[in-house]
This record gives structure tokens, C-alpha cells and sequence, in this order.
């Protein structure tokens, strides 16, 4: 991989490059395509007081119980879902953890592609044929990583993740038989056959964001509450090393939580599908937009949110003061995704040089907490690499608010691209680690 394109941001901080980062959340670009300028939120009337829902990224049951009986009791919900939107879904995305536990103590679970010796060597040549190109290590594509075999399985496993169960996982890398330089060419390489365009992971435009517990935070090592990462269509995660204990991303249907909600709680339906949730940009400007979680679209249902995005995420990621919060309704239906997500979730094993490959706009996913090694070596140290894929083939179509959303991340010139194939670092300590989203 050649240093001039990838290389550790050692010290990109420290030079003031987060100072020189937009503080526009949309570049001009996009908000003269997509006229966002009219799309903007109107701000509440000066001196309007309003009441909102006391709730935090931490799920909390016991609230969640009292806000749900509250509002059953105080009756007036709806009893059907929105007119046009399904009673049910069906399909192959329709499952619960249950339905994999025998697979998952198999030899091969149908969900994960093994690769054999003959695939190994078929990366190995296409790292040399890549190499033998002369080009950056972020130009890596399917064109100059060649795989003629491989490349067939792959298919299958991308028509998984778009058109199957909404997952799937390559198991086989030795993340210890390569330069960090080469397996990031090699990680990239393969899953550029998923997806190959990939997006910037943050307002500073980082390509590989490393997921890994901070030397600092406590909290990046306890359990997540369930959300998407809202801006792709296909998550990535790379495994390059395990924590000592826990720490298995969990995933979880979200047609089936759509189909328990549907049955059970059709008020809910039309929350989530109602253009009106605050996601907080963060001190950017606009300093948040409004769009739902839940659409109906094409025939499919979609999925989309960030509970750090809706609520905030102290000490990090304090909600911007002034803008709106959460209704009571809103803060129900929140919680109600998580505890039915968790109710059908399924815990697939991870092992080092996994490629886990998730549908993003229909399956739900966590962080169970964790512990990492006491000597604070790699070997017990918990690490993935994360991308964001966008397959335009394969891709469902997107409502208005999800095409600017993933135009931003994916098809924005003006913000620049950074690589860091190393987690950044300033006088020894992280500096950043990945959020849910940006």
C-alpha cells in the first residue's frame, strides 16, 4: 500500500486539523442539489416552553415499563397500522435468533463462507497484481483486485446481505500473515465485491474508522442499546482482534421487530414513520434535521436511526442545547425497538479476520460489553475496522431523506478523504474512536 494515500494519523490532530474542519453539516454542493436550504427545521417560537421525554442513551427497562403502561392506560391510540403500510412482512429478513441457534453450533453455519486454501492464494495474487499497478491503497477495486473464483462466492454472500437474512461472514483471514498496509489493501479488496464505493464516516471524511475502547473511557466498553448507522447500505466490520471476555456485535431483525410492533403495537407503526424526530447534528449547521426512523418505500421497510443522534451520549456527545427532544410517545417507541430487538436477537461468534457484512437499512445491531486484557496487549485487546458500502446495484431505493443522507457520505467532493489504517493517536493515547454514526 503506498504510504502517500494510507498511513497513520499520528499526529493529523495535533497539527489543528478538527479546527479546520466545516462546521456546515451539508457542503454547498449538496444543499444546491437537494435545496436543503428550504428543507431546514423551523426553530420553536422565542420564549416557547415544551416539556420533553426524560430519556438517555442508556435503556433504561424500568422507565420504559412505566412510559408504556402510562400510555395505554391513557388510551386514544391507534389501533391499525398507517393506511398502505403492511400488516405483515414475510421474506427470508423475517427471524429470530432462535432460528440460527443449531446452525451456529454446526461446523459451517450456512451464514458464514469459509475460504478454502485455493481462495487464500487467489488473494494472495490479486495483492500482487495490485502492487504490480503502482496505485494508492485507497484505489483498491474490484479492477485491480482481481478475484475470478472468489468473486463468484462473493456474490452470493452480497445477494445475502441485500436480498437474504440481511448478513453474512468471511471467515478465513490470518490478520497476522500480512503488513497492516497489506491487509487493509486485502480487507478492502474483498469487500469491495459487497460494495464497492465507500463512505466517509465522519465531518472530517475518515474512510477506515477503528472501533476500540479508548484508554481514557469506561463507557466504550459497556453495552450499546440497538441502532443502525444510518448513512449506508451495507456495514463492514473487520475483526482484527478479540477482547479477553464479551464484546460479540449483536444483530436483530428489524422486519421482525416491525411484524411484533405491528401486531402488538401498531400506535407505534405510525411514531416511528412520522417526520418529525430531532436528529442532532451536534454543533454543526443546521444544528439538527427532522426525517423518521421507520419508512415505507418501494415495497420495503427501512430502518434508520441513531439513539446518540436522538438523545445525546455524555460526556462525548451532549445534545446541543435548544434544540427539540423527544416526545413521550417518541421516547416509548425508541425503547419499545430495543427491547423487541433484543428479544429476537442473535449473537453470531467472531473470530479474528472475520468480515461481517450487515444490511444496514433492515437489520438492527449492538456492542455487548466487554473486557479487555489487563496488560493492555493487542492479543486480549478488542479491535475491529469498520466501512461503510454502498453497492448502487443492490442498494433498495432510498426515500428523499436517506438520498441526501447517503449522497452526503457517499457522493461529496468537497469534504476530503482520510485514511487511517492505524487508530490516531497524540502522545500515545486515542484520540477518536467510531461512533454509531455521524
Amino acid at each position: 500500500m503506498a504510504p502517500a494515500a494510507v498511513f497513520p494519523a499520528t499526529d493529523h490532530f495535533a497539527m489543528g486539523a478538527e479546527a479546520n474542519v466545516s462546521r456546515n453539516y451539508y457542503s454547498a454542493g449538496l444543499r444546491a442539489r437537494f435545496r436543503l436550504d428550504a428543507d431546514r427545521p423551523v426553530a420553536p417560537p422565542a420564549g416557547a416552553v415544551k416539556t420533553y421525554a426524560d430519556i438517555g442513551y442508556d435503556v433504561d427497562e424500568a422507565a420504559f415499563r412505566r412510559r408504556a403502561a402510562a400510555r395505554v392506560a391513557a388510551g386514544g391510540l391507534q389501533t391499525s397500522v398507517p393506511e398502505g403500510w403492511p400488516t405483515r412482512l414475510e421474506g427470508p429478513l423475517v427471524w429470530t435468533g432462535a432460528d440460527f441457534d443449531a446452525d451456529e453450533e454446526s461446523e459451517a453455519p450456512s451464514y458464514v463462507y469459509y475460504l478454502t486454501e485455493q481462495d487464500r492464494a487467489e488473494i494472495d495474487g490479486a495483492l500482487e497484481y495490485f502492487h504490480a499497478q503502482g496505485l494508492d491503497g485507497s484505489e483498491v477495486s474490484r479492477a485491480n483486485f482481481p478475484l475470478p473464483n472468489l468473486s463468484r462466492k462473493l456474490e452470493a454472500v452480497c445477494a445475502d446481505v441485500y436480498e437474504g437474512r440481511g448478513f453474512a461472514i468471511v471467515r478465513g483471514l490470518d490478520p497476522d500473515a500480512y503488513t497492516v498496509e497489506d491487509l487493509t489493501v486485502v480487507y478492502l479488496g474483498i469487500s469491495s465485491y459487497i460494495g464497492e464505493r465507500r463512505g466517509k464516516q465522519d465531518q472530517r471524511g475518515s474512510m477506515l474508522m477503528h472501533v476500540i475502547k479508548r484508554d481514557d473511557s469506561a463507557e466504550d466498553s459497556e453495552d450499546k442499546p440497538f441502532h443502525t448507522d444510518t448513512v449506508t447500505d451495507c456495514l463492514c466490520l473487520f475483526t482484527l482482534n478479540l477482547a479477553e471476555t464479551g464484546g460479540r456485535s449483536v444483530i436483530s431483525s428489524a422486519w421482525t421487530v416491525y411484524n411484533e410492533l405491528a401486531a402488538t403495537r401498531p400506535d407505534l407503526i405510525h411514531v416511528l414513520s412520522a417526520p418529525d424526530w430531532p436528529f442532532d447534528t451536534f454543533r454543526r449547521n443546521p444544528s439538527y434535521y427532522t426525517r423518521p426512523i421507520l419508512f415505507n418505500h418501494d415495497g420495503k421497510i427501512i430502518m434508520s436511526f441513531s439513539r446518540r443522534l436522538l438523545v445525546g451520549h455524555p460526556p462525548k456527545d451532549v445534545r446541543t442545547p435548544g434544540i427539540p427532544g423527544l416526545t413521550e410517545a417518541q421516547a416509548e417507541a425508541l425503547d419499545a425497538v430495543h427491547f423487541v430487538a433484543r428479544k429476537h436477537e442473535f449473537k453470531p461468534a467472531m473470530v479474528r479476520g472475520d468480515l461481517r457484512f450487515i444490511n444496514n437499512m433492515a437489520v438492527l445491531h449492538r456492542r455487548e460489553a466487554f473486557t479487555n486484557g489487563a496488560d493492555g496487549t493487542a492479543a486480549a485487546t478488542r479491535h475491529l475496522v469498520r466501512l461503510w458500502l454502498n453497492n448502487p446495484a443492490r442498494c433498495w431505493p432510498l426515500p428523499r431523506p436517506l438520498r441526501i443522507a447517503w449522497a452526503r457520505i457517499f457522493e461529496d467532493p468537497e469534504r476530503e478523504e482520510h485514511w487511517d489504517i492505524e487508530p490516531p493517536r497524540l502522545n500515545g493515547k486515542l484520540l477518536r474512536v467510531a461512533g454509531s454514526c455521524d
